[in-house]
């Protein structure tokens, strides 16, 4: 009986529903009284298990004892709900209460399209749970008084908005349906979406529903790849429509070109109306937590994981919407930069494993979604400093530029070797090239090269073939290999990981490099091999030479790991490390930061503490950007000076530096 009763127990912790969990709870003691009662003679199994008949049909007078248990309390007894139940389940004749992985404020309120689970005895557990949900009374009350819409059911909240909003159809004056315009309540208030977030999700709604009867996928795809195009006519006001196919009468070509696909979405909804979202709802919105939810919305239909592409639409739409990025309406290259910087920063900080797929899971230990949420409510970009901060982007770019000579977007091992100063060691930089986790991986790289070998040359396409190869050439005539050029992707995780080494994904990063045979292990001919080169350096600046021997102890004692032969990636993870393991890395490979921590100002140190910055990084990210900003401002000064007529010759012929455009744009601020 023990047994039995602690392993309920255990089936109690691992649960996380409240209504699982209460309901498990009164199992429990409906047990524990059953067990106690004098004429339960039956000690062979547990009273929650039915009467088992016998191979001869004869009952025995212990199941004839058991069996005196009521009808109904044996089932109550027997019936445990299951931690997942599948959308659409009928639990007494009555549609079932989906069941929720998590508990989130913002569902605080009932996410059923009729509302039938609230606190009105419909809930099919709400007898059974009546005497714990009692007491949370209040604090839901007070919860959902603070927003009236909470208190209306979501079919009751989407009729109103269609009423107010919506539009009625040509062919049918008693339905109504919302523009793209008109659909923003529905995306904020009700699927607690950022704004930004409406026109994406109402592409996937009617991509949805127009989609449901197809089985084949090689057809579903021919519509989301229409459904993609950011010129497709949906959703737009009809008087807008006309307006615009006035003034693009003109263009022939494009209409040829899409008149295909044109004629098959012609064929499609193009307007969400009140049943089409109640469709999406109970399909995509009902039995899912708002962290499943927004997975489901990014991901492609047909694919299992977030890709990098995936991103793009939002980024778009919050370029597009947002009053911090208006200034760069008229800079399609620094928005088109600005979209892949937030989305390599995403993949840094999410994707942990660095696949290039962001899984469900990723998702939900991640802060992602609320990041998205501040960044549509904050006017401000720069002070969402995680992802979107124009600012950490500027800084970014400009680095990357300054090392890029060649302008080929591609950084080689010469021109890393010249990041701050020539910091930076030559073993570190070919440790980075070689062994350094990649953003995206090498996949698109060595397909590049695939097509650029001479196996698959062919006549028609030998110019285009000479023209990639003589891109991706060096200077000593052999073509370049993934492995010999950092994009600007693979730069921002090296920056990232090089100016804030206080976090796991950092310590990972340089612990992989720093691991040359690859054993998961640090030990100390590695960490001497690498030291060498600092030993070097130092002499020959005239800096203060220091032993090997006195820099290792010195930063065991610091860092503390378990093994005195070896460290592992785990020692730099303990909470108390992590702060601090950054010394070790910089002691091994960067020479200007080991010295500034051999010469550290205590007093600097406490105020760095103290400051307002999160990250190393976002310190880092002000500092810098305050320094490009002072340079750019004497840049304009300087040229103020100049006779105008010279500048306009010079420009002609030369190139400045301008934030990475050769001279054609100026450096948005």
């Amino acid at each position: 009986m023990a047994a039995s009763i602690k392993m309920d127990e255990l089936l109690v912790t691992w649960l996380s529903s409240d209504n699982v969990y209460e309901n498990v709870l009164n199992l429990i003691e409906t047990y524990r009284q059953t067990a106690s009662q004098p004429n339960n003679k039956s000690n062979t199994s547990p009273p929650s298990s039915p009467s088992r008949a016998r191979k001869g049909g004869a009952i025995d007078d212990d199941e004839k004892d058991s069996s005196s248990i009521s009808a109904a309390q044996k089932s109550k007894d027997v019936t445990i709900p299951p931690f997942y139940r599948p959308p659409g389940s009928l639990v007494n004749g009555k549609k079932a209460k989906p069941l929720r992985r998590s508990r989130s404020d913002s569902f605080d309120s009932d996410q059923s399209w009729d509302g039938v689970y609230s606190a009105d005895g419909n809930d099919d557990y709400s007898q059974s749970t009546s005497h714990s949900n009692n007491s949370n009374t209040d604090s839901k009350k007070s919860k959902s008084n603070n927003n009236t819409a909470s208190n209306l059911s979501i079919k009751e909240q989407v009729k109103k908005t269609f009423d107010e909003s919506g539009k009625p159809m040509e062919l049918n004056k008693n339905s109504k349906y919302l523009t793209i315009d008109n659909f923003v309540k529905i995306t904020k208030d009700i699927c607690t979406f950022p704004t930004f977030f409406n026109r994406p999700l109402y592409k996937r709604i009617l991509y949805l529903w127009n989609t449901q009867d197809i089985k084949s996928q090689s057809g579903k795809l021919i519509i989301w790849n229409e459904y993609l195009n950011e010129d497709l006519d949906i959703g737009s006001n009809p008087a807008e429509d006309d307006s615009s196919n006035n003034e693009q009468d003109g263009e022939n070509k494009t209409n040829t070109k899409k008149k295909e696909p044109n004629e098959l979405l012609d064929q499609l909804d193009k307007y969400i109306t009140y049943d089409i979202f109640k469709w999406y709802w109970s399909h995509e919105m009902e039995d899912y937590d708002i962290q499943e939810r927004f997975y489901r919305l990014l991901k492609k239909p047909h694919e299992d994981y977030v890709g990098k592409d995936d991103f793009g639409p939002y980024i778009k739409e919050l370029l597009r919407d947002h009053p911090g990025l208006e200034f760069l309406s008229n800079h399609a290259e620094f928005q088109d930069k600005y979209a892949v910087t937030v989305i390599t920063r995403i993949f840094y900080t999410v994707n942990k494993c660095h696949s290039g797929r962001i899984t469900s899971r990723q998702i939900r230990r991640s802060d992602l979604l609320s990041a998205f949420q501040q960044v549509d409510e904050e006017e401000d970009i720069n002070k969402v400093t995680k992802y979107f901060s124009y600012e950490h982007f500027y800084v970014l770019y400009c680095r990357f530029w300054e090392l890029d000579h060649d302008r080929d977007y591609k950084i080689t091992r010469e021109d890393l070797l010249k990041y701050a100063d020539q910091s930076l060691s030559h073993m570190i930089v070919d440790r980075i090239f070689d062994a350094a986790p990649r953003p995206f991986g090498l996949q698109e790289e060595e397909k590049d090269n695939d097509r650029d070998s001479p196996t698959n040359d062919s006549a028609d396409g030998s110019d285009s073939s000479k023209n990639s190869k003589t891109k991706n050439k060096s200077k000593n005539g052999k073509v370049k290999s993934a492995r010999d050029y950092l994009t600007y992707e693979d730069f921002i995780f090296f920056m990232l990981s090089e100016e804030d080494k206080a976090n796991e994904i950092s310590v990972r990063y340089w612990f992989s490099c720093l691991d040359v045979d690859g054993d998961g292990k640090l030990n100390n001919m590695e960490m001497r091999s690498f030291y060498a080169l600092q030993q070097h350096r130092m002499q020959t600046l005239g800096h203060e030479h220091i032993p090997f021997e006195d820099m290792l102890c010195q930063m065991i004692d610091m860092i503390k790991p378990k093994s005195d032969d070896h460290v592992i990636v785990e020692d730099f993870l303990q909470e108390e490390c992590v702060p601090v393991s950054g010394a070790l890395f910089d002691a091994l490979f960067n020479l200007n930061k080991y010295v500034q921590f051999e010469q550290r100002d205590p007093f600097q140190e406490r105020q760095k503490r103290e400051d307002e910055f999160e990250t190393d990084w976002d310190r880092f990210a002000c500092m810098d950007y305050n320094r490009l900003a002072m340079e750019e401002e004497a840049r304009e000064e300087d040229a103020m000076e100049i006779d105008w007529v010279t500048v306009d010759d010079e420009d002609e012929d030369g190139e400045d530096f301008n934030l990475g455009l050769g001279g054609s744009s100026e450096a948005p601020f």
